[in-house]
This record gives structure tokens, C-alpha cells and sequence, in this order.
């Protein structure tokens, strides 16, 4: 299979697992010392437990929280790649009839592994984030 192909599945079962909270496919997509960030809100996290601690505590505060991201711009060299991809996150707060919704852009250093492609540092660029009341109760 194509590696820009292999790539985008890495991104897309990043973000479906994120979605499903389903930590052990998330945590699958980076290496064992990878680096999860997120500049504007002062966030480094590096290796699987950092990111797992700081990927649980936000999600736990919300009932529901989705991830959609575009399809990536890819460049790879060797066994080296990078991809820049557009995200939006949508969620509701647990606790209160608000939602939030985040948008922004990942910036990704990934490494070729015999077991696919993997990221060592995926770097969230936030481009807004916002709070809002929703009209309706949510509905299961």
C-alpha cells in the first residue's frame, strides 16, 4: 500500500479512537517516547502515559466528544514522513447544556516502523475554541 495511504490511516485511526475513547488504538499511532503538544495551552506531553493522563482527564469532563480531521498534506522521505491536516472537535460538557468545539490544524512527524507508520510528535495548532449553550437537551 501507498505510505501517503498508510499515513492518512495513522491520522484516521488516531482520530476515530479519540472519538471512541478507545486509548490503547490512540496511543498505538505514536512511538513509545512520542511527543503530543499543544503550544497554546502550554501542553507537552511525552510517552504513552503522559499522553494517556492528559487525553483522559479532558475527555472525562465531557458526555460526548468527536474528532474530524481532513485528509492530510503528506511528505515523506525515506522512512521519515510529516503531515499537516486540519481538525475539529466537538463536544458536550457532562456537567451543563454546553458545548465545545475546537478547530485547528496538526503539524505531524511520523517514523516508519515494520509495525506501520508512527507518530513522534503531533503538534496541535489551535486556531479558535468555543463555548457555547445548546438550544436543545442532548439526546442519546
Amino acid at each position: 500500500m501507498n505510505d501517503h495511504i498508510l499515513i492518512q490511516q495513522t491520522l484516521n485511526r488516531y482520530t476515530e479512537g479519540a472519538g471512541r475513547g478507545n486509548w490503547e488504538q490512540v496511543l498505538a499511532t505514536f512511538l513509545p517516547d512520542g511527543i503530543w503538544e499543544i503550544p497554546a495551552l502550554g501542553a507537552h506531553h511525552q510517552g504513552h502515559v503522559a499522553i494517556r493522563e492528559a487525553m483522559t482527564a479532558f475527555v472525562k469532563q465531557m458526555s460526548y466528544f468527536v474528532q474530524i480531521n481532513s485528509p492530510a498534506i503528506i511528505e515523506t522521505d525515506g522512512d521519515r514522513a510529516t503531515a499537516r491536516s486540519a481538525i475539529r472537535e466537538c463536544g458536550k460538557f457532562i456537567d451543563r447544556n454546553e458545548a465545545l468545539e475546537v478547530l485547528g490544524f496538526y503539524e505531524d512527524e511520523l517514523v516508519r516502523l515494520d509495525s506501520g507508520w508512527k507518530f513522534a510528535r503531533r503538534r496541535f495548532v489551535l486556531a479558535g475554541m468555543h463555548r457555547f449553550a445548546l438550544l436543545a437537551p442532548h439526546v442519546n
